[in-house]
């Protein structure tokens, strides 16, 4: 493994995501997208240079000898998933004979269309978009769960004197887009206090952290803001005092993981499990030293980390989502929370179809067969107190 060696080149297939404002686009957008399109043919496709005099690889060796696997990830925000970017810097993936290609679609329904369509093999949606792909009736498997905490947000603008949910009657809610994959949770959430969309509130698109999102609020074209809880930071880093209206109850909810068909579980086993381990270990080694962690994923994606204030929101927030909920603590890396996922199946099968809600037959697939810990053990089959080691006498980027 060479640690000093550079990313290699990255196929970024949003037009657009070389700016910041494009950086923040939220984790759990639903657009959708044609499944028989693949990701590599979208519009605006741009290619990252690669240091200069390094191949590749890193190390002037060919690929022949590493499978290759293509990975879908729901935005470029490199921040919250610098896991992955580390297991790629450090050559994690190399040793277990990964060359992994790292598709970027707008969204986690597109993600998830991506993956039932073939497009890709792995994916990382969110739970509420792999549990809909589920109700639909698509065999969907989430080998390893990533972020534990709620992913998305709700927070009300203070200068408009939202303190709590009830203070929204008859208020507009912005959300990040139509189809924003935040909107059923919020639903969810809104109808604890016995409040219905278009009666007692509504959604207004507001945009995904950026200056729309911020002209909104402070217009007060909207009185509150649910997207992901990325772009709720970079508001608050931006300057709009919010108050936090997400309740307890759905902190731990189903959040971005590992996801892939029935199909390829049991015919890529071997390939899978040595992504999940790649993944496991630069979650140590990230832990172990957060220094180095942050200095790789900035080669990664520099202009994300142009504004320290809000890199340092985001990085906060993305290690928050990855630690343990307290009732899983010591559980090997990569474990499903079912209690989390109890509470966001109760609440997601209210409502109707149109407005999103799961076919309650779902609840009981998702709980039994698309959570699966098979892979887990394998998976964690590896020395941690190595890459403690290595992270803590790493050189430097």
């Amino acid at each position: 493994m060479n640690a000093s060696k550079g990313p290699r080149v990255w196929r970024l297939t949003i037009a657009g995501f070389l700016s910041l404002v494009m950086t923040l686009t939220a984790c759990g957008g639903g657009t959708e997208v044609d499944p028989s399109d693949t990701v590599e043919g979208a519009a605006g496709a741009a290619e990252t240079t690669e240091p200069e005099g390094e191949s590749e690889t890193g190390d002037g060796e060919e690929n022949g000898d590493l499978r290759e696997v293509t990975f879908a990830l729901t935005n470029q925000r490199a921040i919250q998933y610098h896991p992955y970017y580390l297991a790629d810097y450090l050559g994690y993936f190399e040793e277990e004979g990964l060359e992994v290609n790292f598709e970027i679609v707008r969204g986690s329904s597109a993600a998830v269309q991506q993956l039932i369509g073939d497009n890709v093999e792995i994916a990382h949606p969110s739970g509420p978009a792999t549990a809909q792909g589920v109700s639909e009736g698509h065999c969907l498997r989430q080998i390893y769960s990533y972020e534990h905490i709620n992913v998305f947000g709700l927070a009300g603008v203070a200068e408009q004197g939202i303190e709590e949910l009830t203070d929204l009657q008859d208020q507009t809610v912005g959300v990040s887009e139509p189809g924003g994959g935040e909107i059923p949770l919020l639903r969810a959430v809104l109808a604890e206090e016995e409040m219905e969309e278009n009666i007692d509130y509504q959604f207004l698109p507001i945009g995904e952290g950026g200056a729309q999102t911020i002209n909104a609020l402070q217009s007060g074209d909207a009185q509150a803001y649910g997207s992901s809880v990325y772009d709720v930071a970079a508001i608050e880093a931006a300057g709009v005092e919010l108050n936090n209206l997400m309740p307890d109850k759905f902190r731990y909810m189903p959040s971005t993981s590992i996801v892939v068909t029935c199909d390829t579980l049991e015919s890529e086993r071997e390939m899978l499990v040595g992504f999940g381990r790649a993944v496991a270990k630069a979650t140590v080694f990230s832990e172990a030293n957060q220094d180095a962690a942050w200095d790789i994923t900035e080669t990664y994606e520099p202009t994300l980390f142009e504004d320290e204030v809000i890199a340092t929101a985001f990085w906060e927030a993305a290690n928050a989502a990855m630690r343990q909920p307290p009732d899983n603590e010591g559980e090997p890396w990569g474990s499903h929370h079912y209690e989390g996922w109890e509470v966001y199946l109760e609440s997601a099968t209210e409502g109707t179809e149109e407005e999103g809600a799961l076919e309650p037959e779902a609840v009981d697939t998702v709980l039994n067969e698309t959570l699966t810990d098979e892979l887990i053990a394998e998976i964690n089959d590896f020395d941690e107190a190595a890459v403690i080691d290595e992270a803590e006498n790493f050189p430097g980027v």
